[in-house]
């Protein structure tokens, strides 16, 4: 549920990463819905035009441009897109993340596939937020300032259970996810005396993509689950029914991307003019800093 005004953000201009569905997709959505014209960056040509038409349908302006996020051209290309198109970049919001679209070939040796796993997860996760931070840092200079906000992970914040570990998501994902969160701290202080603000969103459970792919992995793979709804399963995360794998819900309900795409809006609004360097976690009570 949307409750800011359709003006909050008229007048300025986004870049949002990877999205063409699930959290950044909500979030370029939301941000248009807030008055802000969106450079809405996916991997794919149908992903990126299924969010900009989604946009433009309900009143938006979106311009769509698809690549690699990861590639440092396609960052820079990105950034000069949204200059072209809309005449500035006021807020960019990284959200690449997860896992890489095309595996590598494990590296030989005994520490190989160890190393080829946390290259990669670097390489999705938190580089391209470093890069791709740098490449808007030189346009938020020149027009005396603008908004960054990262999309980190409860992961980032605590450590996941070891059923959570084994089963479902590798240690190098929170790992990326904590130096985002460090990383975010240290381009606030960096970046504040420039007026550019810097603040990170640490979604909960929410219904994705990776999500979705743990619960198949659930009732697929565990015998106490098998049989069971991929999205029942889900539901009994948000409630907190599996203690052993997961119970930090206290409102026992999960989270939607609207809820993240309503945090960012807050944090690039000037509601949020005095935060920089924080991180909000929403995620229904789970981490409690």
């Amino acid at each position: 549920m949307n409750t800011y005004p359709p003006d909050l953000l008229a007048g300025r201009v986004a870049i949002v990463s990877a999205a063409g569905r699930g959290i950044g997709q909500g979030i370029a959505l939301a941000l248009a819905r807030a008055g802000a014209s969106v450079l809405v960056n996916s991997w794919g040509q149908d992903t990126t035009a299924t969010t900009v038409a989604a946009i433009r349908a309900a009143g938006g302006t979106a311009q769509g441009f698809p690549g690699d996020i990861t590639d440092p051209a396609v960052m820079l290309a990105a950034v000069d897109a949204a200059v072209e198109q809309f005449g500035r970049v006021d807020i960019l919001v990284n959200n690449v993340g997860a896992a890489p679209k095309t595996a590598a070939a494990p590296d030989s040796g005994p520490l190989g596939p160890t190393a080829t796993i946390w290259d990669a997860l670097y390489g999705q996760n938190l580089k391209p937020v470093v890069l791709m931070t740098e490449a808007v840092i030189p346009r938020f200079k020149a027009q005396g300032g603008g908004k960054i906000v990262n999309i980190t992970s409860i992961a980032g914040r605590n450590s996941l259970s070891d059923r959570m570990l084994e089963t479902f998501v590798h240690p190098s994902y929170g790992a990326m996810k904590a130096a985002l969160v460090s990383f975010t701290q240290t381009m606030a202080e960096l970046l504040g005396p420039h007026n550019i603000n810097v603040n990170a969103v640490a979604p909960g459970i929410v219904w994705t993509d990776a999500w979705r792919q743990n619960a198949e992995r659930a009732v697929r793979a565990l015998p106490t689950f098998q049989g069971m709804d991929a999205r029942t399963w889900f539901e009994g995360i948000a409630r907190g029914d599996y203690p052993e794998i997961f119970d930090r819900t206290p409102l026992r309900r999960e989270q939607t991307v609207e809820d993240i795409g309503n945090a960012v809006v807050f944090l690039v609004s000037d509601n949020a003019l005095n935060m920089t360097g924080q991180t909000l976690m929403v995620d229904g009570g789970m981490v409690k800093i």
